[in-house]
């Protein structure tokens, strides 16, 4: 399991839990640390996560004496007393700030290669149908009765084949054969596991990413956090690394 934790404003990580504790055995990391892994929803200073054993700081002098009639403004539970971070976007709210996104040309890579399997696998289809329907020839031009009659076979068996391809392996593995090879996986924006019914509607956006002349798919160049038009849609990122946790 991987921890993150802030140091003078600054996200460390990520590190071992034997590095981490070697941190708090030397002082740097304390009880008023924030400190973060997968599964928690939120920083919490270090004396509040129970696991990590740290005691809660222990104040050098008294506050002074409020000038004003104290307010009832409560604090959140995820902030650390007394701490306020000098800019906060450099502290993460989420899980998400803490995900390595995948850029636009190693997706297109990982696509590519996709392409190529499938490819093969439909020439295969293609075979096959015509050893059973066309006597082993494969119609073509001028023969277009034959033509249209093997498109309306061999596409819905090869649609098919790439539904399955695509969920299969998302569902096994967060990334197709292509991915997998690169090291990309794909995910929930918090990080969780795609479903099935979000793997085969992203499998049928990446259409609308395709009839814009490919610009949903150029959106991930310029996006922050490198989301195509089917990302957008399906509430998905592509992140490489392995799963943490």
């Amino acid at each position: 399991m991987k921890w993150y934790y802030v140091k003078d404003g600054q996200r460390i990580g990520p590190v071992e839990r034997e590095e981490l504790d070697v941190r708090v055995a030397e002082g740097v990391v304390d009880g008023s640390t924030l400190v973060w892994r997968v599964s928690m929803s939120a920083w919490e200073p270090a004396h509040r996560v129970l696991e990590l054993g740290v005691p809660p700081p222990i104040p050098c002098a008294p506050p002074p004496l409020p000038l004003t009639p104290p307010s009832t403004f409560t604090p959140r539970a995820s902030s650390a007393p007394g701490w306020t971070p000098a800019s906060p976007r450099r502290i993460p709210s989420s899980a998400s700030a803490a995900f390595d996104y995948a850029g636009f040309w190693v997706r297109f890579a990982a696509k590519m290669i996709d392409g190529i399997v499938l490819y093969g696998i439909g020439l295969l289809v293609e075979r096959a149908v015509a050893a059973l329907f066309f006597d082993g020839l494969l119609p073509a031009p001028p023969d277009w009765p034959g033509f249209w009659r093997l498109l309306t076979i061999v596409a819905p068996i090869n649609l098919v084949i790439a539904i399955a391809y695509t969920v299969y392996f998302t569902r096994l593995h967060e990334a197709t054969p292509g991915k997998r090879m690169l090291g990309l996986r794909v995910v929930r924006a918090d990080g969780g596991r795609l479903g099935i019914g979000r793997i085969i509607g992203r499998y049928f956006s990446e259409t609308v990413s395709t009839v814009v002349f490919f610009a949903g798919y150029v959106m991930a160049a310029f996006d922050d956090e490198k989301r195509t038009l089917h990302d957008y849609m399906c509430d998905t990122r592509v992140v490489r690394g392995p799963r943490e946790d």
